[in-house]
């Protein structure tokens, strides 16, 4: 693909719920500066790091990640069919794959 579906915004509150997930305090700390360097609010990030966003496109992608990571597949499964309601079926697509290649990166 292209373009890339999976903005840097989606990107970085999926890598903040995740390292939350995971306890995974100094990841943490340098997605939060990261995050505020992407222009995310205080809200946003907290809001991030509970799993979810103010953006519903981001909130879905969000709760996909979290339950893709966690194993869930009913979740993730349910969070794929919001996502091609949505009518963006690619990033369904894709975020299998970023949040493997997220999770290597996190256990560095």
């Amino acid at each position: 693909m292209s373009k890339d579906l999976i903005t840097p915004i989606m990107r970085i509150q999926i890598e903040l719920a995740i390292a939350n997930a995971k306890d995974d305090f100094h990841a943490l700390r340098s997605l939060e500066i990261e995050a505020k360097h992407l222009a995310l609010s205080g809200s946003e990030i907290d809001a991030a790091k509970r799993g979810g966003s103010f953006d519903l496109l981001v909130d879905i992608a969000v709760k996909f990640a979290l339950a893709f990571h966690a194993g869930d597949s009913e979740a993730s499964a349910v969070a794929k069919r919001q996502l091609i309601a949505f009518g963006v079926p690619e990033i369904a697509s894709e975020l299998p794959a970023f949040i493997e290649k997220l999770e290597l990166s996190l256990a560095r």
